[in-house]
């Protein structure tokens, strides 16, 4: 017969790398994002060799030799630096990246040919010297003049390089913001030339060299203010028998936006249309908010990058590490400053699990110190013996429990016998368990709420109670009589429950899905019974502003929960309640 004991134990998120079951933190091998999606697409990255740039080549190296599989000059490639003055070239900092590309097998995408910015003015200045594009009347020896000077540097540029960049961002950011304009009037190039600069270049670079891929690239080109005009810009480019093989969609973002539903509707419109799409610029700022809500925002959009592979050939980030982007104060990429994976960064390692549950995979889930605080060895989820442990159990006198993961002590070396459930404890005996245990077990316990669509009741509002069960973090379960409220919900089975979540009235569309607010729930509890009628707290929230709590308790057996709320705001006046999801996790208790 199996008897159970549950210890107390408090979740630890825990942070520190290590690597092999009983490897310390500086031991681990990083996964290479390059290997991870080779058969979706490439993997990119902005890479800085510019004389007056950081220069990340050398301060990244290691990182963009294990994560990338192409690489783009963060401005080398850029007119003003490969042709400062006509007919000037500078192609050594570019064909030092290209140089380090083919030595560890990347592809090279260049950016860019035709830009109204960063151009010198040279380029726009008549034989005497004036800008063009300020002059009252513009000759056809003006247009010309600036044509010829358009090929030339494009044939220069693509003839140096030859099949060494495999694409090439022809022409970029060319459409207006303005509704009222398809492409930009501030554009020198359109001032002087018009709509035939894009024609002439995307034609010139197709002379040059048939087997590149030509794109437009610019940002916005996802949203739906703007994509219009992108639209009819390409397609009517393209039935004029253009050479535009594809997209750049920038996708310079946010964690608060645009939506991924924005961004898909982009996708699907260009790939519609038959041409290749490049991520061309991702990185994605914090807007204020965690690293966990940045690495949820980086899942879900190489989930939908996965889900469009057929048409996504290449995503490239604008940089790799938080040091180096030209968006550092908001810490918009996958490493952080010291060039340490973020949360982000284990994301997208496998966009199907959470973060956390990566990172333990390849890091380690449970942590053994000893009275000192070191580390006496680690484990990663799995099964073992007590034999097999590669350290000294007696030596340990405290446990670290990565997020989402349950570690089982069991009697006997075959997983049976009587039973020890851990979830993080400052308060463990090795000496006395190594006596007692023959084997153990590491689990994550899993990403699906057990409360998803299971049966509810509540002391109010009865007919909207299944919102806050229903995974959809829209509807709501919202009562306005007289508090305390409480909603039961019956898990069907008996479950070992280790974690709780709330997502209260900030998380919702009207409030912005803003941190902190006073309308939240200011006093609740996680209530468990095993028959629905004896009931006693589990955990205990007070004094709360928080949108979302996210909390982990000790470990604890129950078929029913309950969500009791004693103060349903911050405000005296103010008793109205809003739940839109309450979510428990745990195990079938057998």
């Amino acid at each position: 017969m199996r008897t159970t004991r549950v210890l107390v134990a408090t979740f630890l998120a825990l942070f520190l790398l290590v690597s092999s079951s009983v490897a310390l933190a500086e031991d681990y091998v990083l996964p290479s994002l390059r290997e991870i999606y080779k058969d979706y697409f490439h993997i990119g990255g902005a890479v800085s060799v510019a004389s007056w740039a950081p220069k990340t080549l050398v301060s990244h190296r290691d990182l963009i030799e294990g994560q990338l599989s192409s690489v783009t000059a963060e401005n080398a490639m850029k007119p003003d630096y490969l042709q400062p003055r006509e007919g000037v070239f500078n192609f050594r900092e570019a064909d030092n990246l290209i140089r380090f590309a083919k030595e560890h097998g990347m592809v090279v995408r260049g950016h860019t040919l035709v830009w109204h910015a960063q151009t010198p003015d040279w380029f726009f200045r008549d034989k005497d010297g004036k800008l063009i594009y300020e002059k009252d009347e513009i000759t056809e020896e003006d247009r010309q003049l600036v044509i010829d000077r358009l090929e030339r540097h494009i044939e220069a540029v693509m003839t140096h390089f030859g099949d060494s960049v495999y694409a090439w961002d022809v022409v970029n950011e060319a459409v207006s913001d303005d509704a009222a304009y398809i492409l930009r009037p501030d554009s020198p190039w359109y001032r002087i030339l018009g709509d035939d600069f894009i024609k002439i270049a995307f034609r010139k670079a197709h002379e040059v060299d048939p087997d590149a891929k030509l794109f437009y690239n610019d940002y916005n080109a996802e949203m739906a203010y703007k994509r219009g005009r992108v639209v009819a810009l390409l397609r009517d480019l393209i039935n004029e028998g253009v050479p535009i093989h594809g997209i750049g969609i920038q996708g310079h973002w946010g964690v608060n936006g645009p939506s991924v539903s924005e961004i898909e509707d982009g996708i699907r419109l260009y790939a519609d249309m038959g041409l290749e799409i490049h991520i061309t610029e991702l990185d994605v700022g914090m807007d204020g908010r965690t690293p966990e809500e940045q690495a949820e925002r980086y899942r879900e959009l190489f989930e939908l990058f996965k889900k469009y592979s057929y048409a996504i050939t290449n995503v490239t980030l604008w940089g790799i590490a938080d040091d180096a982007s030209w968006r550092s104060n908001d810490n918009p990429l996958l490493f952080d400053r010291t060039h340490k994976p973020k949360p982000a960064f284990w994301a997208v390692v496998d966009t199907s699990k959470p973060w956390h549950v990566n990172k333990a995979e390849y890091t380690g889930a449970v942590f053994f110190k000893n009275g000192a605080g070191e580390i006496v060895g680690s484990l990663r989820p799995g099964e073992y013996t007590v034999d097999d442990l590669g350290f000294d159990l007696e030596e340990v006198s405290r446990l670290e429990v990565a997020k989402g993961h349950l570690v089982t002590f069991y009697e006997s070396k075959d997983l049976s016998g009587e039973v020890w459930h851990f979830a993080g404890t400052s308060e463990f005996s090795g000496r006395e368990m190594a006596d007692r245990i023959g084997s153990l077990a590491i689990r994550y316990v899993g990403a699906e709420s057990i409360t998803l669509n299971k049966p509810v009741e509540a002391s109010a509002a009865q007919d909207r109670a299944h919102r806050a069960v229903d995974g959809n973090p829209i509807t709501s379960w919202s009562p306005r009589e007289n508090p305390p409220y409480w909603l039961t919900v019956d898990l069907g089975q008996r479950y070992l429950l280790t974690r709780w979540v709330t997502r209260l009235q900030g998380t919702g569309p009207l409030m912005g899905g803003i941190l902190n607010s006073p309308l939240n729930a200011a006093d609740f509890s996680l209530q468990v019974s095993e028959d629905g009628d004896d009931w006693f707290d589990a955990d205990a929230v007070t004094d709360n502003t928080a949108s979302i709590t996210d909390r982990d308790i000790n470990p604890v057996t129950a078929r029913y929960v309950r969500l009791y709320v004693s103060r349903p705001t911050s405000l005296d006046f103010n008793q109205n309640l809003v739940v839109h999801e309450f979510e428990v996790y745990g195990l079938p208790s057998e």
